[in-house]
């Protein structure tokens, strides 16, 4: 009888994964559909029409534990905790704007089963809601690329690192939170401290030609990001003119907040080979162009010479390291400065030899 129920389990779990797949391959289909639509109406039309079926899904049994392997141009994090998934995806449009759809999967392990919130874009802005509690239903739109669990209250909060293309002249860069309700989805949280200001979110606007770097620095549990500057001192507060000034601030976590580090020393991970865009001329058409290129380190080091460079880089360890090594050294006592000796005996005033003056001995 045991191996009756082995076999009926896997009978239907092998049929259960399958339907999922062919669902899939319908799913993308409609992608594919909405991808190659030229105008706004069709992208609005063909876009309902893959979130419905999305919804369809996500709303299946199992759906939640399933890895999409054909919808490639779809956002799908994962959190650490296993609870929550997002399925996102954004449109541009042929004025080089942009919409964001998507939804929040939320598991229940005690009844197994998931809750499926819609995200509604409402295209506006990040800057009237800077530091609003929003829903799924007033949503603002972005492309999540990292999600990290934290304890806030008792209860885990989902930091999400994300990206919005914002205008044709500056891109968006965020970092918010999602929590629960009950079942109802909220964006922002008072997690992060700026100075004496306490934030529910933090959003970066930044010139669309230039590239803003915002990741999470696990190793040394913060959130590392560019400081962003004006191109010229005249251009202050105009953030379409802000770039990175090749220094670093982060958001460091301390006890159950994310505190702002200003000047930190910002290093790669070691077994990580990034990748960086650039805008170049390109000499046939004189017009400015993207390239991309890996970013890797290369020892300055002569094989052929060893040890007539000594590089080491500089990191958080290595300052703090160098701090603890420190040992006292042999403290000289200062001169004083009316004292006018020194080493040679010369007079500071004439240059002379000082001689000894000595009292005559009395008689």
């Amino acid at each position: 009888m045991r191996y009756l129920y082995l076999a009926i389990f896997l009978w239907t779990t092998g049929a259960f994964g399958q339907n999922l797949a062919e669902l899939e391959d319908q799913l993308n289909v409609k992608l594919n559909e909405l991808r190659s639509a030229k105008t706004e109406q069709e992208m609005q039309r063909l876009n309902t029409v893959f979130t419905q079926e999305m919804n369809k899904f996500l709303e299946k049994d199992g759906a939640f534990q399933y890895p999409f392997t054909r919808l490639k141009s779809i956002a799908d994090l994962h959190s650490d905790d296993g609870l929550v998934r997002i399925v996102h995806w954004n449109l541009e449009f042929p004025d080089f704007t942009y919409s964001y759809s998507g939804f929040v999967v939320r598991y229940d392990p005690d009844e197994e089963k998931s809750t499926v919130v819609p995200l509604v874009d409402v295209n506006d802005p990040y800057t009237p809601i800077p530091e609003n509690i929003v829903d799924g239903k007033n949503w603002y739109g972005a492309l999540y690329y990292k999600m990290i669990t934290v304890e806030y209250n008792g209860e885990n909060q989902y930091v999400l690192l994300g990206w919005d293309g914002g205008t044709t002249s500056s891109n968006f860069k965020i970092i918010d939170v999602l929590s629960f309700k009950g079942n109802a989805v909220k964006f922002g949280s008072p997690l992060f401290v700026n100075k004496k200001k306490v934030l529910k979110r933090v959003v970066f606007e930044y010139s669309d030609k230039s590239n803003m770097a915002l990741r999470m620095d696990e190793k040394r549990n913060r959130i590392v990001f560019d400081h962003l500057s004006p191109e010229n001192p005249s251009l202050t507060g105009v953030y379409s003119f802000y770039v990175p000034d090749f220094s670093y601030d982060a958001y460091v976590w301390a006890e159950d907040r994310f505190v702002l580090q200003e000047d930190v020393v910002a290093i790669n991970d070691p077994t990580e080979e990034g990748s960086a865009t650039v805008y170049v001329l390109d000499p046939k058409t004189g017009q400015p162009r993207k390239q991309s290129y890996k970013l890797k380190w290369v020892n300055p080091e002569d094989p052929n010479r060893p040890g007539d460079i000594s590089h080491v880089s500089r990191t958080p360890e290595s300052e703090q390291l160098e701090i603890a090594e420190e040992t006292p050294e042999e403290v000289i006592p200062k001169k004083k400065w009316w004292d006018r000796r020194n080493p040679d005996k010369l007079s500071v005033t004439t240059g002379k030899y000082k001689r000894n003056r000595r009292r005559p001995p009395q008689p």
